[in-house]
């Protein structure tokens, strides 16, 4: 027990603070020091202040208004027990008080000091138990700041209070960005420091009103009270990101990460799970815009989400019934125009729909994790079509296939790859894996991982849409690749736009200087062909050159060309 202890005494009667004091003065081994508040109607931001160790409240000059301010109290988390007192001992009294939030009641009439100061000594260590219980439970081990059960309590309550027209609030979101490759380089403490210190910025960003919690490893939501305006809360996110994107400093070491961050709005007869997932909505729409991006939520993001839903549901049918095939797009020679390579295009044969192109459905794949499985059925494909070639005689093609991120990250890609291989009795150097610029620089680390371990099946390695990032020279020099891809918005303009031309020559010469091809894509005319001869970009395609077909069309094709197409002098 404290040898100081400040007592706050809510009763509208002088006599009972002063009968209080002299029965503490009675007790020697601790000093109390005393406050009298005499009007209950405003006696509650006394109770939040966090400035008392225990409270004495009337319970009977105004039974309503106390019971009002226990239960106040108690939703807002005052820490300081409440004891009542009561003019003679009642069971339904005793009943309600307890029910409403008090740690215990006295008898007036009956109190002595031993009474008092052992219940107030008792009432005290309890509630000093129940905080660090409630710390525990509801309180982020690592932050400090709420987590996700207190957050979804807290939540509940604000739902509650709009719905009765008493105030209105705003959820907000959040994820940080590029969180784990800082994980992956310096190691899970400095990841933690790195939340510790992220949590911190938040309370220093929203006032002591509001909620921040930790509801994932790099996840926070924020539950701001009362907030109206738009543009408040538009300021706020504001605010928030710019906090997260300033570099901590951690071990001597400069770290940025970036943040986005949903918006959602109390709306008249929302519940808690559909703001969340508004929320949630919000915040995936602000990290598919590069990040370091705030987004209010919008009723048509739910349209889309039902879309997406539907879109999933019939295409994880489709998976299983075989629904998904390939179409080849040539990749020719730009000098003697004969067929190099034919890129493997991946279309869904929808029995309603008819055939669906990427832009379709692909989306949905990576969202959901589908595209794995729909890459594996591709690699399947194109191994029996590239045996297929072989079978008819016809040039010996490298087929080249797309990998996503998520098939990097699988840890059966490369047995999977070698038993399409064994099974159709081709050699790993017939395929070629492409990888877009974006998907390498967003996590380096991974692409070099997976590249060198797929590369003992023996395939190549090319970097699509080069151009439409920002790739590392160094990375470059480290990654396993055999051939740049030129991003066809580069291409679109080497005819007309002389910066282009100029862009085009300098990729096509810094690959050759690191040893590697250049395949110019989206070729759409003789014009563009012509320039990329001059330029030495050694392969092309695009729908000037051959449109997407498939394997039955590119076999009769092949057939009557011979592996080449008519490029003419131009």
């Amino acid at each position: 027990m404290d040898t100081h202890i400040r007592l706050l005494l809510i009763d509208d009667e002088q006599v009972e603070y002063l009968l209080i004091g002299s029965l503490l003065s009675e007790v020697f081994h601790t000093a109390y020091e005393i406050t009298w508040h005499a009007d209950l109607n405003d006696a509650l931001p006394e109770i939040l202040s966090d400035n008392y160790d225990v409270i004495l409240l009337d319970y009977e000059a105004d039974r309503e208004n106390a019971k009002a301010l226990l239960m106040g109290a108690r939703n807002m988390g005052a820490r300081a027990p409440i004891l009542v007192m009561t003019d003679e001992m009642e069971a339904e009294v005793d009943r309600e008080a307890i029910s409403l939030g008090a740690a215990d009641y006295l008898i007036k009439g009956k109190i002595d000091a031993q009474l008092l100061e052992r219940t107030m000594r008792y009432a005290i260590e309890r509630k000093a138990a129940e905080i660090k219980l409630a710390e525990l439970a509801h309180y982020d081990s690592l932050t400090g700041v709420a987590n996700r059960i207190l957050f979804r309590d807290r939540l509940n309550h604000a739902v509650e209070l709009a719905r009765r027209g008493d105030q209105t609030f705003t959820l907000m979101y959040l994820d940080l960005d590029g969180f784990k490759p800082v994980n992956d380089c310096y190691g899970h403490d400095v990841g933690d420091v790195l939340i510790r210190l992220a949590a911190g910025r938040l309370q220093e960003c929203v006032r002591q009103s509001d909620t921040v919690a930790r509801v994932g490893g790099d996840e926070f939501t924020l539950l701001l009270d009362n907030m109206r305006s738009t543009s408040d809360m538009a300021h706020l996110a504001e605010k928030v990101i710019g906090a997260l994107t300033t570099p901590f400093v951690i071990d001597g070491m400069e770290i940025t990460v970036g943040a986005s961050l949903g918006i959602a709005p109390y709306r008249k007869e929302a519940d808690a799970e559909g703001l969340q997932r508004q929320a949630d909505m919000a915040m995936y729409r602000a990290k598919q815009a590069s990040g370091n991006q705030y987004c209010f939520y919008a009723e048509s993001m739910d349209a889309e989400a039902r879309r997406a839903m539907q879109v999933e549901q019939e295409f994880r049918r489709g998976l299983g019934r075989n629904e998904i095939c390939v179409y080849y797009q040539p990749r020719i020679d730009t000098i003697t125009g004969e067929i190099c390579a034919l890129e493997a295009l991946v279309r869904w044969r929808h029995p309603a729909k008819g055939l669906l192109a990427p832009a379709d459905f692909l989306q949905v794949a990576e969202a959901t994790g589908l595209v794995v499985e729909m890459g594996y059925q591709v690699i399947d494909q194109v191994c029996a079509d590239c045996a297929r070639l072989t079978e008819a005689g016809l040039p010996d093609l490298v087929m080249a296939i797309n990998l996503s991120r998520r098939q990097m990250r699988d840890e059966h890609l490369v047995q999977r790859v070698m038993d399409a291989l064994s099974a159709h009795h081709l050699r790993g150097s017939q395929l070629e894996f492409e990888l877009a610029e974006a998907d390498v620089m967003g996590d380096a680390s991974l692409a070099t991982e997976s590249l060198g371990t797929l590369a003992i099946t023996g395939a190549s390695f090319a970097l699509d849409d080069f151009g439409s990032g920002m790739s590392s020279l160094p990375l470059l020099q480290a990654l396993p690749i055999n051939r740049l891809k030129i991003d066809q918005a580069l291409i679109a303009g080497i005819a007309e736009d002389r910066n282009r031309h100029g862009l085009v020559m300098a990729v096509v010469q810094l690959a050759h200087s690191l040893k590697l091809s250049t395949v110019a894509e989206g070729v759409e005319t003789a014009e563009q062909l012509k320039r990329l001869r001059e330029l030495g970009c050694d392969e092309a395609q695009g729908f000037f050159l051959g449109s997407p077909q498939s394997m039955a069309d590119i076999l009769a094709s092949l057939g009557r060309t011979s592996g080449h197409l008519p490029l003419g002098a131009s």
